[in-house]
């Protein structure tokens, strides 16, 4: 109960000593530990999952969740959820594993990095797994995918030894792989899974053939250290840390597509499995003599430990024959985005806050007035909404010779209007991104609609009449028209209000935690 169990440390039953209360293990020293018996759950009404997660499929804590899943099932008790952020976000790494690699490091097919909270994948595994249970998720409210868990304004409080950081939880999707070799993966320092090596590599070199390899996100630094436990322990061990450099993936999380090795390659968002795939297969080629896959069982699994964390035989064989990772990586790119379609009808939280949608379309089509109109009935939803117009030249909004004009041509860089019912801050200079106009001005809302930007990917809808121009805009995700349908687009007349309503819902995420799986 004390959190003090290091890695892979059977743990026995106890007594919850503030309480008096029976404490049962749950990972003790077999695999028959790891499921709460029946005459665990015999007095009880319902069990309750707390358990901060840290969003990779290696992380047991969601599987000790699936095993009390099918537990309540078969006693027909309830198990409520209590919900918690992701830590690392939305994005997805990693295809699932094939049917014949299942273990306590992956009991369900699910990618490496799901992007998904406890909450929401009970709700997946209940309904793919067909489990009879009586399942409540307690819902954060505020939360979205995009949001950084500094951002919560929640503390970090370290759900097992070696995840010592936010930091160290966004990298480990990748660098646990180094668990199924002889290569450390930096336990028993203080900096896990962030430096990593062996006594028997080049630091330098280790460094400068990882750095090469330009991966995104992502650059090496070499190091020395000497890990006072586990693998390699009081030897000095030669290695590299990381630093990533670009934590953040693409909008909407989906994978970032690969770059071909090169200059700015890393300016992308870091890809912590990629990194570990490539890690290892680096460390192997530069010393392949003494390079070693873990032979031990792992997690209670006889099988090699690098062929459970992967999710097949097929990395292990690549790296081995001295092969092309390419296609194994973009096997797993490709597993990934299919898994977005898979997870989606279990999803509760929308992927960014705020969420966007762009009303687009040409002069005089109703864009504006389809907006205000919008605004009062999302309003109506409990929704905090906001509004952009964007125009594509500059135009003055102040009335000439008024004090606040004066101020505003004054020169200053930033010029504000100030009232006791409202205030208008105007920054002078190079249009800055949506997004970074999203972060500081429209954080506290759940929702903006934005009259214009057609060439950014934000979910857009296009806005048409029979008497306006009509721009091509490519990404079209629905239209509001006074036509009738002409293709596969959902099409809402302007008078439908609520379909129109539904549909920026949808295309925003925000209609999820009113889904049922």
């Amino acid at each position: 109960m004390d959190g003090g169990a290091i890695y892979m440390q059977a743990v026995g039953n106890a007594v919850h000593a503030p309480t008096g209360l029976p404490s049962v293990s749950l990972y003790g020293a077999t695999r028959d530990s790891l499921k709460p018996r029946r005459e665990d759950l015999a007095d009880l009404d319902a069990l309750v999952f707390d358990v901060a997660d840290v969003g990779a499929r290696y992380y047991t804590y969601i599987w000790t969740m699936m095993l009390a899943m099918e537990a309540c099932a078969e006693s027909g008790k309830k198990l409520v959820v209590c919900d918690r952020a992701n830590p690392v976000g939305g994005e997805t790494e990693g295809a699932p594993q094939d049917e014949g690699y299942l273990s306590f490091v992956g009991m369900h097919p699910v990618s490496v990095r799901h992007g998904m909270t406890a909450g929401e994948m009970a709700r997946l595994l209940a309904a793919e797994k067909n489990l009879d249970v009586d399942l409540t998720v307690c819902e954060m409210s505020g939360w979205a995918r995009d949001v950084d868990l500094s951002a919560t304004g929640l503390p970090w409080v370290s759900p097992s030894p070696n995840i010592p950081s936010p930091a160290t939880a966004l990298v480990y999707p990748g660098m646990c792989l180094l668990e199924g070799t002889n290569l450390s993966e930096g336990r028993g320092t203080t900096r896990p899974f962030e430096i990593f090596g062996a006594p028997w590599l080049d630091a330098v070199a280790f460094a400068e053939k990882l750095n090469a390899l330009d991966l995104p996100g992502v650059s090496f630094l070499p190091v020395h250290f000497r890990p006072m436990f586990d693998k390699h322990a009081g030897e000095t061990v030669g290695g590299a840390m990381m630093h990533v450099t670009n934590p953040r993936q693409r909008y909407g999380s989906q994978p970032e597509p690969r770059r071909t090795p090169g200059p700015g390659a890393n300016r992308s968002g870091f890809r912590s499995f990629e990194t570990g795939m490539r890690v290892i297969e680096t460390a192997r080629r530069l010393d392949s003599r003494r390079f070693r896959w873990r032979t031990e069982p792992y997690e209670f699994d006889s099988r090699p430990a690098i062929d459970l964390l992967t999710g097949s035989s097929r990395y292990r064989e690549l790296v081995e024959a001295g092969g092309d990772l390419a296609p194994e990586i973009e096997r797993h790119d490709a597993g990934a985005r299919e898994f977005l379609s898979r997870r989606e009808p279990y999803l509760i939280y929308p992927d960014r806050k705020p969420a966007a949608v762009a009303f687009v379309g040409g002069h005089d089509s109703g864009k504006t007035t389809l907006i205000v109109e919008l605004v009062p009935w999302l309003t109506a939803r409990g929704l905090k909404i906001g509004t952009i117009k964007h125009s594509s030249k500059d135009a003055e909004d102040d009335v000439t010779g008024k004090d606040s004009h004066l101020h505003a041509t004054s020169g200053a860089a930033v010029s504000a209007f100030v009232t006791p019912a409202r205030e208008t801050a105007r920054r002078f200079g190079q249009e800055e991104r949506l997004e970074d106009l999203l972060a500081r001005d429209f954080s506290d809302c759940d929702l903006v609609l934005i009259e214009g930007f057609k060439f950014l990917p934000v979910p857009k809808i296009e806005v048409t009449r029979a008497r306006a121009s009509r721009p091509r805009i490519e990404g079209v995700l629905a239209r509001v028209s006074d036509q009738p349908p002409e293709d596969s687009l959902p099409t809402h007349a302007f008078a439908d209000v609520q379909a129109i309503v539904n549909t920026v819902l949808r295309l925003a995420g925000l209609d999820r935690t009113v889904r049922k799986p």
